[in-house]
Protein backbone atom coordinates (compact mmCIF):
# COMPACT_ATOMS: atom_id res chain seq x y z
CA UNK A 1 0.00 0.00 0.00
CA UNK A 2 1.53 3.26 -1.17
CA UNK A 3 0.38 6.86 -1.22
CA UNK A 4 -1.18 7.54 -4.61
CA UNK A 5 1.48 10.10 -5.48
CA UNK A 6 4.43 7.89 -4.46
CA UNK A 7 7.13 7.58 -7.19
CA UNK A 8 6.65 3.77 -7.26
CA UNK A 9 2.84 3.90 -7.36
CA UNK A 10 2.59 3.36 -11.12
CA UNK A 11 4.70 0.18 -11.26
CA UNK A 12 3.20 -3.20 -12.20
CA UNK A 13 5.04 -4.90 -9.33
CA UNK A 14 7.86 -4.22 -6.89
CA UNK A 15 10.61 -6.14 -5.13
CA UNK A 16 11.40 -5.61 -1.46
CA UNK A 17 14.71 -4.10 -2.56
CA UNK A 18 12.73 -1.35 -4.37
CA UNK A 19 11.29 -0.34 -0.99
CA UNK A 20 14.59 -0.04 0.86
CA UNK A 21 14.82 3.20 2.80
CA UNK A 22 11.05 3.77 2.84
CA UNK A 23 9.21 4.65 6.06
CA UNK A 24 7.32 1.48 6.99
CA UNK A 25 4.15 1.37 9.03
CA UNK A 26 3.18 -1.72 11.01
CA UNK A 27 0.55 -2.39 13.65
CA UNK A 28 3.11 -2.55 16.45
CA UNK A 29 4.84 0.70 15.47
CA UNK A 30 3.68 4.00 16.91
CA UNK A 31 2.55 6.57 14.41
CA UNK A 32 3.87 10.11 14.01
CA UNK A 33 1.82 11.20 17.02
CA UNK A 34 2.96 8.17 19.07
CA UNK A 35 -0.46 6.51 18.89
CA UNK A 36 -0.30 2.79 18.10
CA UNK A 37 -1.94 1.68 14.87
CA UNK A 38 -4.79 -0.69 15.75
CA UNK A 39 -6.93 -1.00 12.63
CA UNK A 40 -6.50 -1.24 8.89
CA UNK A 41 -8.47 2.03 8.61
CA UNK A 42 -5.76 3.77 10.63
CA UNK A 43 -3.19 2.35 8.21
CA UNK A 44 -5.19 3.80 5.31
CA UNK A 45 -5.15 7.21 6.95
CA UNK A 46 -1.39 7.19 7.54
CA UNK A 47 -0.54 5.92 4.06
CA UNK A 48 -2.93 8.36 2.36
CA UNK A 49 -1.31 11.17 4.36
CA UNK A 50 2.02 10.19 2.76
CA UNK A 51 3.78 9.42 6.05
CA UNK A 52 4.59 5.78 5.29
CA UNK A 53 4.04 2.63 3.25
CA UNK A 54 3.01 -0.83 4.39
CA UNK A 55 2.45 -4.36 3.18
CA UNK A 56 -1.11 -5.66 3.29
CA UNK A 57 -2.62 -8.98 2.24
CA UNK A 58 -3.89 -9.28 -1.32
CA UNK A 59 -7.40 -9.59 0.12
CA UNK A 60 -7.15 -6.02 1.48
CA UNK A 61 -6.03 -4.73 -1.92
CA UNK A 62 -8.92 -6.55 -3.59
CA UNK A 63 -11.61 -5.40 -1.14
CA UNK A 64 -10.64 -1.85 -0.19
CA UNK A 65 -10.16 1.08 -2.48
CA UNK A 66 -9.61 4.57 -1.21
CA UNK A 67 -8.60 7.87 -2.77
CA UNK A 68 -4.95 8.65 -2.16
CA UNK A 69 -3.87 5.01 -1.89
CA UNK A 70 -2.59 2.57 -4.48
CA UNK A 71 -1.58 -1.07 -4.25
CA UNK A 72 1.39 -2.62 -6.02
CA UNK A 73 2.18 -6.35 -5.66
CA UNK A 74 5.47 -7.32 -3.97
CA UNK A 75 5.94 -10.98 -4.98
CA UNK A 76 9.11 -11.54 -2.92
CA UNK A 77 7.53 -10.38 0.37
CA UNK A 78 7.48 -12.99 3.11
CA UNK A 79 4.04 -14.40 3.92
CA UNK A 80 2.57 -12.91 7.06
CA UNK A 81 1.32 -14.98 9.97
CA UNK A 82 -1.92 -14.52 11.84
CA UNK A 83 -2.25 -15.77 15.39
CA UNK A 84 -5.43 -16.55 17.24
CA UNK A 85 -5.46 -16.27 21.03
CA UNK A 86 -8.10 -16.29 23.72
CA UNK A 87 -8.27 -16.60 27.48
CA UNK A 88 -7.98 -20.22 28.64
CA UNK A 89 -10.90 -19.61 31.00
CA UNK A 90 -13.22 -18.92 28.04
CA UNK A 91 -15.14 -22.08 27.30
CA UNK A 92 -17.56 -20.66 24.75
CA UNK A 93 -18.64 -23.11 22.04
CA UNK A 94 -18.46 -20.21 19.58
CA UNK A 95 -14.78 -19.60 20.40
CA UNK A 96 -14.04 -23.32 20.06
CA UNK A 97 -15.87 -23.50 16.71
CA UNK A 98 -14.07 -20.42 15.41
CA UNK A 99 -10.68 -21.82 16.47
CA UNK A 100 -11.47 -25.12 14.75
CA UNK A 101 -12.51 -23.32 11.57
CA UNK A 102 -9.29 -21.28 11.63
CA UNK A 103 -7.18 -24.44 12.11
CA UNK A 104 -8.87 -26.08 9.13
CA UNK A 105 -7.68 -23.21 6.89
CA UNK A 106 -4.00 -23.48 7.78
Amino acid sequence: MLPGDHPLAGKQELALADLEGEAWLRYADPGPDDVPIRTVEEKFERVAAGTSITLVPASIAEQYSRPGITYVPVPDAEPDQVFLAWETSRRSPLVAAFAQAARSLS
